[in-house]
């Protein structure tokens, strides 16, 4: 019923329930969806390929980091008492401690990114496209608005324009 949607509240009454808006919004959604799904598809296939690759590589890495652990370990049994003396003249003298080196890794965590993205077009495309929707809608995929603005290449304040309009709409 038009008195209770937000979204295209500020069509009339009568356009509101027009037929052939319904069927344009339709249309417009498969339009949509057929348009980003290939994209999608390659953003869901990049992601199943690179969690394959972080399951192999990631036996590799562990078993690097047990070797470069186990000759750290070595080492500093061995070098303990002179390691000891120069630390303490490093500390005295203001020169920089040798750093212990850094395990070996992969940052797969950001290939998540590539499984987010298309489940939160795909619902932002469906949230747009709905005749009628009610605030409890907005509270349920407001969260992924930040996320898709900073996905694209837009400059800050465009960002923060695109975000301020989907508010406005929201509230008029």
């Amino acid at each position: 019923e038009h008195k209770w949607t937000v979204n295209y509240r500020f069509l009339s009454k009568e356009t509101f329930e027009l037929g052939e808006f319904h069927l344009c919004l339709l249309g417009l959604h498969v339009l949509l969806l057929l348009y980003f799904a290939i994209p999608t598809w390659t953003f869901f296939k990049s992601y199943v390929r690179l969690r394959l690759a972080q399951q192999h590589f990631q036996q590799l890495i562990d078993r690097k980091n047990s070797e470069q652990h186990n000759q750290t370990t070595t080492k500093n049994a061995q070098k303990s008492v002179d390691d000891w003396d120069q630390q303490a003249f490093n500390a005295k003298s203001g020169a920089a401690i040798n750093p212990q080196p850094k395990p070996y890794g992969i940052h797969f965590e950001q290939c998540t990114q590539l499984a987010l993205l298309p489940f939160f077009l795909c619902n932002f495309i469906g949230i747009a496209c709905a005749r009628s929707l009610h605030y409890q809608f907005y509270v349920w995929y407001f969260h992924t608005l930040p996320y898709l603005v900073w996905s694209t290449p837009y400059s800050l304040g465009v960002r923060f324009l695109i975000l301020g309009i989907v508010e406005y709409c929201w509230n008029t």
